[in-house]
């Protein structure tokens, strides 16, 4: 595993020394779009997270993004001291490092043969399938989104094809909205599946892989390839396409239609990923949601088969150069894109994945029984204080939401001259003042229909901690009292912020 040894000179200068923490933050701040950089006043992202750890903070942000842990933290600093040092005993050359981040992710979410593709983000990942899709295609290409609203705000134009901010990760200026070099060529169109109908209820799951094939057979007949989505876990926790339609739809052409898990929350079981790899499926997923990991270090997982036939068919659009380095791809891919590449490393991006590698091992380590049973406590746990807020529209029959680990809660607006999004944002930004208690953090607002929620959101450490006090011989009612502590004092600040004139 990477990230293993404990005495480097880096190692110990992070425990002790305020400025080297610092400047292990401001790399793992490096190597992603506008988005991660850090206020050069607050250190803090536009997401409100840090790069070092807090031990103060409450965050049950992991929807949207995490502050870095104290272990992930360690973590990064360790492969730092390595890489500073690589003709030590227990040094690394640049290109080993990434090989091991590589292969420590696969360990816990690939299968034999699988290759994983380094991200810096669920977007761009979004961005590197499409074009490994369109370069296999041999006409036009659909890419049949499912709820790309519940994903990413980037999602649709990077589903085109489309630069969607002004900068990329390896920091090339590109125009909003225009289009990836290579890629406009391939005659893209998306199509979008909704989860949930006009007024944000979720839809039938029946109905909504009836529309799904529709829409494929629809795009089959004009004569163009599909990309099809199979969306695990939105920002809310639904889940759609089912697999068990994705799989019947991919064989119905087997080399026009392909199949990609966007996996980016990781609320799945790693087991799951692995069937879905074996189905044939990509999958794109994140160490920065449920892993617990900082903000952007993505992936995309490849099937055997599919790593295989683009070994032996190399073809990437010229404009994924400004997106992704040559040491995020495994060297049997790297070498078939010839010279293509701008950037040879990431170290931002490796340095994240150490990080988030930690919370994935948790994950791991837990089970997936137990981290279900857990999960299902602390949605209980969150509801029963919920139900008490003046500002959420409690409804005792909510449905399930698929995932027990995000709770959205419906956010009501008591000012006349405001709308519900404008509540909620003003609610999540109170919570993140130091006024009326400890700073705490929870999921951006997220418009449904006519009804705007802000989520409560466990991550990996959250489930592990009880985990582990579990383990040490606690039953789950003596376990989960630090994370009720935690959630009390959130929904403590929570009535003062609703209770202000």
């Amino acid at each position: 595993m990477i990230g293993s040894r404990k005495d480097g000179f880096l190692a110990k200068a992070l425990t002790s020394n305020r400025e080297a923490r610092a400047s292990l933050g401001i790399l793992l701040a490096e190597g992603g779009d506008p988005r991660i950089r850090l206020d050069p006043l607050t250190r803090r992202n536009r997401y409100g997270t840090a790069t070092t750890p807090v031990c103060d903070e409450i965050s049950f942000a992991s929807t949207t993004a995490n502050t870095i842990s104290e272990t992930g933290f360690e973590a990064a600093g360790r492969a730092l001291d390595r890489l500073l040092t690589p003709n030590s005993a227990s040094g690394l050359r640049i290109g080993q490092w990434f090989d091991e981040i590589r292969a420590s992710i696969t360990h816990f979410l690939g299968v034999p043969g699988s290759k994983a593709v380094l991200s810096p983000s669920g977007t761009d990942a979004e961005v590197l399938a499409l074009a490994l899709v369109a370069g296999l295609a041999t006409g036009p290409l659909t890419n049949i989104l499912i709820a790309p609203e519940e994903t990413g705000s980037g999602v649709p134009m990077a589903a085109s094809g489309l630069h969607f901010s002004d900068s990329t990760a390896l920091g090339a200026p590109v125009a909003v909205g225009g289009p990836i070099d290579g890629l406009a060529a391939k005659g893209i169109e998306v199509a979008v599946v909704p989860i949930r109908d006009a007024r944000g209820a979720p839809r039938d799951p029946e109905a909504i892989d009836q529309e799904a094939a529709q829409a494929v057979e629809r795009e089959l007949r004009r004569g163009r390839n599909v990309l099809l989505h199979v969306l695990d876990t939105s920002k809310t926790g639904l889940t759609s396409l089912t697999r068990q339609a994705a799989r019947h739809l991919m064989a119905s052409a087997p080399e026009r239609v392909r199949v990609v898990v966007d996996a980016c929350q990781l609320r799945c079981s790693l087991t799951q990923i692995k069937r879905d790899l074996d189905d044939g499926f990509m999958v794109q997923a994140t160490g920065s949601k449920f892993a617990g990991g900082p903000p952007f270090c993505g992936v995309v997982l490849l099937p055997a088969a599919l790593a295989d036939e683009l070994a032996t068919r190399p073809s990437l659009p010229r404009g994924i150069a400004d997106y992704s380095a040559a040491l995020d791809w495994p060297a049997a891919l790297r070498h078939c894109f010839g010279e293509m590449w701008v950037s040879q490393t990431n170290i931002g991006l490796g340095l994240r994945w150490v990080a988030a590698l930690d919370g994935i091992a948790s994950m791991a380590a837990m089970g997936d029984n137990l981290q279900t049973r857990i999960a299902a406590r602390f949605a209980k746990e969150v509801r029963a204080r919920a139900k008490n807020l003046r500002s959420i529209e409690f409804d005792d029959d909510e449905p399930d939401f698929g995932s027990s680990t995000i709770v959205p809660l419906a956010v009501r607006d008591r000012c006349v001259s405001s709308t519900a999004f404008q509540a909620a944002k003003r609610l999540q930004a109170g919570l993140r003042e130091q006024d009326h208690g400890p700073v705490c953090h929870v999921g951006q607002p997220v418009c449904l229909g006519d009804q705007t929620v802000l989520r409560v959101a466990a991550s990996a450490y959250t489930l592990a901690g009880v985990a582990a006090r579990m383990s040490d011989g606690s039953n789950i009612d003596q376990a989960f009292r630090p994370v009720a502590a935690d959630l009390d004092r959130l929904f403590e600040k929570w009535s003062l912020i609703e209770n202000q004139p």
